[in-house]
């Protein structure tokens, strides 16, 4: 599959030159979108078989294609604004770095400055991966690949489902599933108890 959509560089023009640090955080960025991008369009597909119970149809998987990119288009530059503001709101006021004469005020003010950097750099990413997105919004062949693939996906899937062997089901009292379910209730606290510490 192609990770980035076919596009003809207009005449004359080049594109500003990212660094080379951004330029790897925007590439990785869109690869982690474009695995999404194929999940999402996956589990459409198999709603729509196995849920609905209709048949493959091209066009709606393109369909399902082009609104899986649009929703994350939409969130990536939502998460981009957020980001962006939430820089704003991290970076030392003017008045905080004046004041800044003790040691500690000044570790203050660089941590504060340091985590807006970090904010700002994550918005500067999701702009970059929303740019790509978008110039892949308009490939269509890169959407048919993205249909295609789910559909081979799918059908793998759909047949590895059938090849594994179906276990007898095993009848259970009311008692015996509520001790049951007791169980996996106690083992995802003991779990999150061991992840979170609380």
């Amino acid at each position: 599959m192609r990770f980035w959509p076919a596009s003809a560089p207009v005449v004359g023009t080049r594109p500003p030159e990212l660094p080379r640090d951004l330029r790897h955080q925007i590439d990785e960025g869109y690869l982690v979108a474009v695995a999404a991008l194929r999940l999402a369009v996956k589990n459409g597909v198999i709603r729509r078989i196995l849920g609905d119970g209709v048949d493959w149809n091209e066009e709606e998987a393109l369909a399902l294609a082009r609104e899986a990119i649009e929703t994350l288009i939409s969130e990536q530059r939502a998460g981009a604004v957020r980001l962006s503001e939430e820089s704003v709101r991290a970076a030392p006021t003017a008045r905080e770095t004046r004041r800044a004469s003790s040691k500690r005020d000044r570790a203050k003010v660089r941590r504060k400055r340091e985590e807006a950097d970090r904010l700002a750099a994550r918005s500067r990413t999701l702009r970059g991966v929303v740019e790509k997105l978008e110039a892949a919004r308009a490939d269509e062949d890169f959407l048919h690949e993205l249909a295609m693939r789910a559909r081979e996906e799918t059908l793998g899937e759909l047949m590895q489902a059938r090849l594994i062997p179906r276990a007898p089901v095993i009848e259970q009292t009311e008692e015996e599933r509520r001790e049951s379910i007791a169980g996996v209730l106690a083992d995802l606290q003991r779990l999150m108890d061991e992840r979170t510490g609380y």
